[in-house]
């Protein structure tokens, strides 16, 4: 079916203006950015390249609305819920616009974004139920019966996010939900690919009512409106999901300011399955595939180290093979398609020269795929399957964000694959396919992974914890550990004598 036929609805905004302080305004400079459709390489919108005076503006917003505003000083928790709650109910009402925009947007395949709306929705929903229940402790004194002490907890102040294009509408809700629940009050940068569900939302938001001028503010562009946000001496924390190397300068820069400022920072994985040789071959390759070629490979947690018991290697690398050769690469907004295309022409490029590495520095051998789609128009790459694979080889241990899995050299032992896998640089997420209790509680209480599924991949869910080690960041988003993040504890001490 042509692409022709899905066409972004009416905007009920101007993509030419951003959103500040309540308002929808004109940006200082006059540069702009193209929008893309990556199914077709075509040009949907554009939108405003935001200067460093935007995102003072945007920032001082902010800044004024926590410290003098009602959002922080005057609103109960019970109000914030409320408000949070009018948001989702909005978001649910619009959904059907904003999952057209985001797919037409991304190239992500429309079932694929009804799933990450219902998350969306529910992350709204559940985070607001966490903005009237903020608690502190009481503690006696130990040395002095006349002082008594107590905590409580206050928001962190004015939030900058610098959000990835993987998943504008869902990453947004993981950061912005818990941050507003909380008290904050936030500057939000989306992706410049994909900055327009953000400014959707942003519509949204400002059509409850419910949010006073300058708690929620959006800042459009790249390297310049990032940098920017990070740098301001007004900004008390910074979320950042992305690059390992943008990721270390946002934690520069944080660091050296006039004023230090908090970091939340999640940078990407490598990580690894292992597939033992008690399962359902069929099954398992299937959840493989699934979890490696989700959104084309352009997930931080894609597993893209694949591990095999030497036992069941030649037979499940055939069913592999057939799992990813079945994979529906089609218009996006149709029904039946499974997989898209890449995000834009440097990415696409870039996933193009890592399987040239792959096959000619690596000297690894494709089981299936490894070629563009150039009928599609846009920019896509088949689902692409080495095997034999080094695990030290560049392919097995860089991050590419593409449709490509490393299927590594047969194992005998899950602790040599244990071994190996310490000493991984990114610690995001991991998976294990077996019956086994235990080799289960030996994968999962020896890898420092943030989060290790057991035969499934890639569920994700608003009360658990999701985060990781080393290069793959610091900090943790979604469960009541992302919601503590928004908060600083203060303590009280108080003479009842006096």
């Amino acid at each position: 079916m042509s692409s022709t036929k899905y066409k972004l609805p009416n905007l009920p905004f101007s993509e030419k203006l951003i959103y500040i302080n309540g308002e929808w305004v004109e940006p200082a400079g006059q540069q702009s950015a193209k929008v893309e459709n990556p199914d077709t390489a075509s040009i949907i919108s554009e939108v405003p390249e935001c200067t460093v005076e935007d995102v003072d503006r945007a920032v001082q917003a902010a800044y004024a609305a926590f410290h003098d505003g009602p959002w922080v000083n005057e609103y109960s928790g019970a109000q914030r819920r409320d408000a949070l709650l009018m948001l989702a109910d909005e978001i649910e009402q619009h959904r059907a616009e904003i999952e057209l925009i985001e797919s037409i947007n991304t190239g992500k395949p429309i079932s694929d974004v009804r799933g990450e709306l219902d998350d969306t929705i529910d992350l709204f929903r559940h985070f607001a139920g966490y903005a009237d229940k903020v608690e502190g402790r009481h503690i006696a004194a130990q040395t002095n019966a006349k002082l008594q002490g107590y905590t409580t907890k206050v928001p962190v102040g004015v939030v900058g996010f610098i959000n990835a294009f993987n998943y504008p509408i869902c990453l947004l809700a993981w950061k912005v939900a818990p941050a507003l629940a909380a008290g904050c009050t936030i500057v939000f940068k989306p992706g410049p690919q994909t900055p327009l569900t953000t400014q959707y939302f942003a519509h949204l938001l400002h059509k409850t009512g419910r949010f006073p001028p300058g708690v929620f503010n959006v800042v459009l562009g790249g390297i310049t409106a990032g940098q920017a946000l990070v740098d301001h001496d007004l900004t008390d924390k910074i979320g950042f999901t992305g690059s390992v190397a943008t990721g270390k300068q946002v934690i520069r820069s944080t660091a050296s300011s006039k004023n230090v400022r908090s970091a939340s920072v999640e940078l990407g994985g490598k990580s690894p399955g292992v597939v033992m040789p008690d399962v359902d071959l069929d099954k398992t390759a299937e959840l493989v595939v699934s979890g490696c070629m989700s959104n084309a490979g352009m997930n931080c947690n894609a597993l893209t180290r694949l591990w095999v018991h030497r036992s069941i290697y030649d037979e499940f690398l055939p069913r592999l093979k057939n799992a990813a050769e079945a994979l529906v690469l089609g218009t996006p907004q149709d029904e039946q398609t499974q997989m898209g295309p890449l995000i834009d022409e440097r990415q696409y490029k870039r996933v193009l020269e890592y399987i040239r590495i792959g096959r000619e520095e690596d000297k690894a051998e494709i089981l299936t795929g490894g070629k563009p789609v150039p009928e599609r128009g846009g920019y896509w790459i088949q689902p692409t399957l080495f095997y034999n694979v080094d695990p030290k080889a560049r392919i097995a241990t860089e991050e590419i964000f593409g449709p490509v899995l490393s299927v590594l050299k047969p194992f005998d032992s899950l602790d040599e694959v244990i071994e190996i896998e310490r000493k991984n640089e990114f610690g995001l997420a991991a998976g294990i396919f077996t019956h086994s209790h235990k080799d289960i509680a030996k994968f999962t209480r020896k890898l420092r992974s943030g989060t290790i599924w057991v035969n499934n991949y890639n569920g994700l869910y608003s009360y658990l914890p999701f985060g990781g080690f080393r290069n793959s960041g610091f900090g943790r988003e979604l469960g009541y550990e992302s919601f503590d993040g928004y908060l600083v504890p203060k303590a009280i001490i108080d003479d009842i004598s006096a």
